[in-house]
C-alpha cells in the first residue's frame, strides 16, 4: 500500500455523499455537518437519530439503494454500509469518477482514510497508522491529549489576536523576536494556571518593548 499524503480539507459548502443509514453513517454525517459540508445521504432506511439531521438544505436524504448516478456533482464520498458488494461498488464508481472515497474499515477500497483527531480550539493533531491499527492511532491521540490540555484553545486564540498587529507594526526581524518570546512557554503556563489576564499582559509588554 502506498503512503498516504496528510492533508486538511476545507469542507465548507463541499458536496459530500454518504452511503448508508446506520450508526456509522450517523457519526460521519455529524462530523461532516460540523465542518460545514453539504451532505447527501443515500440509503433505503435511516436510523431515527440520522433522520433527525435531515433539513433539506445542508443535509438531504435520497431514499433508495445506491446507484452509480449518485456520484454526480459529488466531491467526497463515504461508504458506511455493512454490505461488502455495495461498498466495493461505491469505491469503484468513485475512483472511476476521480472522487476521493472512504470505505469504513476497509483500507483496500479507500483512496483516503480518516485519522484519529485531537482538537483543542484551533489546534488539530491528526494521527494515522496508515490503516494498520486504528486502536494504536487512538492510543497515540490519548497520549497527546495529556500533553496538550484545554489551555491550548485560549493560548492560540490569544496569539491569533496579535497576528495582525505584529505584522502591521513590527518589521520582520522584530516580528520573529516577538513570536519567539511569546511562545517560549511562559504565556502558555500562565493560561494553564488560569491566569489569562497575566498572560495577555506578558504578550502586550513584549510587543510594546519592540516598537520603535
Amino acid at each position: 500500500m502506498s503512503q498516504y499524503y496528510p492533508i486538511f480539507i476545507d469542507l465548507n459548502a463541499l458536496p459530500v455523499l454518504v452511503v448508508g443509514g446506520g450508526g456509522v453513517a450517523l457519526r460521519k454525517v455529524q462530523t461532516l455537518l460540523h465542518h460545514g459540508a453539504l451532505v447527501q445521504i443515500v440509503s433505503p432506511q435511516l436510523i431515527p437519530e440520522l433522520r433527525e439531521l435531515i433539513n433539506d438544505t445542508t443535509c438531504t436524504w435520497v431514499e433508495k439503494e445506491y446507484s452509480t448516478e449518485d456520484m454526480r456533482e459529488i466531491m467526497l464520498v463515504f461508504s458506511c454500509t455493512e454490505i461488502e458488494e455495495v461498498n466495493a461498488q461505491v469505491s469503484h464508481d468513485a475512483k472511476a469518477c476521480y472522487r476521493l472515497v472512504n470505505v469504513v474499515d476497509d483500507p483496500e477500497n479507500c483512496s483516503f482514510i480518516v485519522p484519529s483527531i485531537m482538537e483543542r480550539g484551533d489546534l488539530k493533531i491528526a494521527v494515522s497508522t496508515g490503516g494498520s491499527s486504528p486502536i494504536v492511532a487512538r492510543q497515540v491521540r490519548a497520549e497527546l491529549e495529556t500533553l496538550y490540555g484545554n489551555e491550548m484553545a485560549d493560548y492560540l486564540t490569544l496569539l491569533k489576536s496579535w497576528r495582525t498587529k505584529a505584522k502591521r507594526d513590527l518589521p520582520i526581524e522584530k516580528r520573529t523576536i516577538f513570536w519567539n518570546r511569546v511562545t517560549d512557554g511562559e504565556v502558555r503556563k500562565l493560561i494553564k494556571a488560569q491566569r489569562l489576564a497575566e498572560a495577555e499582559g506578558v504578550v502586550e509588554k513584549c510587543f510594546l518593548s519592540l516598537l520603535d
